[in-house]
């Protein structure tokens, strides 16, 4: 993989701008013009959620040093608040040694370094976390907004209705005559997306304009499990090749996170019947991922979007107990950390 790294030419560029700048890779681009400029001047730039690009232009409004500064100053904060709530929902269900582990587990991911640069994924993560805490506590209007915010950040967002009214209906129990006011709390979660198809009616005659970008993006959805099958087919090809490595990245990190999925359900690091709504969201995460492909590269960015299934997180945590198992995923998880950030800061596409 190091054999796609560029070659010294003896450019004189200060070395800290060189590295904002191998920072400011591909998504970053499109959520720093949308912060300057908004949604008009790319057909593409629906795609990409409106909440983060807001926080970039407060934030930059405040603190100098330009979009790109504000962009990863508003992903290192939420970074920490996402490792924070993943640390208190997983102490909750498994105790602070499991929180502990998981957390770091979470942070030095292979691809954990799309928490600390200029993406959106530590934002979408914290609000993701923030809402499944607070509905494990049964702060149900917390966890309908910190839902409605994180649709507002990924149409992904809409997908914690589910884990969520697993948990409520735990809480409460089925018959409806035990229904609380609260329950509807669980529709504020699509609220954000809700919005933003609003705002595109309105500035871009079009709801689904964030649907139609994704046409620009080559994705699409296909049937469970050809996405996969064709990484696994892109993936025998010639091993140096950025398609090759890319595949393999991509199917073999889903098929990690598969088989911890399975592990919560089976053998003993598996949860507790009352701990399913953490299940529930991996699997509908993972079956999703499997879902769509794109023309550029099946599965492209898979191993990015797995740091959102937290159950996997959680697995990982249990199993850590072992110290060779810690041992193992620490160096091996901060070994590819470093080098998949490397690669990414150098400009190559094949991760992320």
């Amino acid at each position: 993989m190091l054999a796609w790294l560029p070659r010294d030419h003896g450019g004189s560029t200060p070395a800290t701008a060189e590295l904002l700048t191998g920072l400011n890779r591909w998504d970053t681009e499109h959520y720093l013009r949308i912060a300057e400029s908004g949604y008009s001047t790319d057909p593409g730039s629906p795609a990409f959620f409106p909440l983060y690009p807001l926080l970039i232009r407060a934030t930059d409004v405040i603190v100098p040093g330009g979009a790109l500064v504000a962009a990863l100053l508003v992903a290192n904060v939420a970074a920490f608040g996402a490792l924070a709530m993943v640390y208190r929902l997983a102490d909750g269900e498994f105790g602070p040694r499991v929180a502990q582990r998981a957390t770091w587990y979470l942070a030095i991911f292979p691809t954990g370094f799309f928490l600390f640069i200029g993406y959106n994924e530590s934002l979408f993560i914290l609000l993701m976390a923030g809402a499944l805490y607070a509905g494990r506590r049964g702060c149900w209007w917390w966890a309908g907004c910190f839902g409605a915010l994180s649709s507002a950040t990924r149409l992904f967002g809409v997908l914690l209705v589910l884990p969520l009214a697993v948990e409520y209906f735990r809480q409460v129990g089925w018959p409806l005559r035990r229904l609380r006011l609260d329950v509807l709390s669980l529709a504020l979660i699509p609220l954000g997306a809700a919005l933003y198809s609003l705002y595109c009616l309105f500035a871009l005659n079009d709801p689904l304009a964030f649907s139609a970008a994704q046409d620009r993006w080559g994705r699409q959805y296909t049937a469970p499990g050809a996405a996969w099958a064709s990484a696994v087919e892109r993936a025998q090809g010639g091993l140096l090749s950025a398609d090759t490595l890319g595949a393999i990245i991509d199917a073999g990190t889903f098929l990690l996170a598969v088989a911890l999925l399975v592990l919560s359900v089976v053998g003993p690091f598996r949860f507790r019947r009352d701990q399913m709504y953490l299940t529930a969201h991996g699997a509908l995460s993972l079956v999703l991922l499997m879902s769509t492909t794109s023309w550029f590269r099946p599965m492209m960015s898979s191993a990015r979007y797995v740091l959102e299934v937290l159950a996997i997180f959680l697995v990982l945590g249990r199993l850590g107990a072992h110290p060779v198992a810690d041992r193992a995923i620490l160096v091996v998880g901060a070994t590819l950390h470093a080098t998949f950030l490397l690669i990414f800061t150098a400009g190559t596409f094949f991760v992320g």
